[in-house]
């Protein structure tokens, strides 16, 4: 009989305690996970859609570990900190995460023919910015 577990079947939810975007810019952070949906506040954006993130507030390093990542790890190899949750209906980053992860295949193929390893999407290593009433990731 088979464990859950042995499945591979990963549920398709944020976790972490809801935090305000306000409280997220200007400050460096992990985006491990998003989920876009429509929204339920028809006529807040152009798109139609909200996005939900789980972020890591980690830490950071002054130098790359082995794998290029510059944020400090659990023993597992994930990100250590605290997990948040928090939505966005902004059609910049709803935007911005789709077409990175459009890009990601072609991206990768471009890698491939360099000679050079696959590059993941999660965690993204970003801090978000308010410009006027725009957000951004940079």
């Amino acid at each position: 009989m088979a464990k859950f577990c042995e499945l591979g079947v990963e549920s398709d939810v944020v976790i972490g305690k809801g935090i305000d975007m306000e409280d997220l810019f200007g400050r460096r952070i992990l985006i491990e996970k998003v989920i876009i949906q429509p929204t339920k506040f028809p006529g807040k954006n152009s798109s139609g859609l909200r996005m939900q993130m789980q972020v890591v507030l980690a830490t950071f390093n002054e130098a790359a570990d082995k794998d290029g990542d510059f944020f400090t790890k659990n023993p597992d190899g994930t990100p250590a900190g605290e997990r948040r949750s928090c939505f966005t209906g902004s059609d910049i980053l709803i935007g911005a995460i789709q077409k990175a992860e459009t890009n990601l295949p072609s991206m990768n193929a471009s890698r491939a023919e360099k000679g050079l390893s696959p590059i993941r999407l999660y965690p993204i290593d970003t801090t978000i910015v308010k410009v006027g009433k725009c957000f951004q990731f940079t």
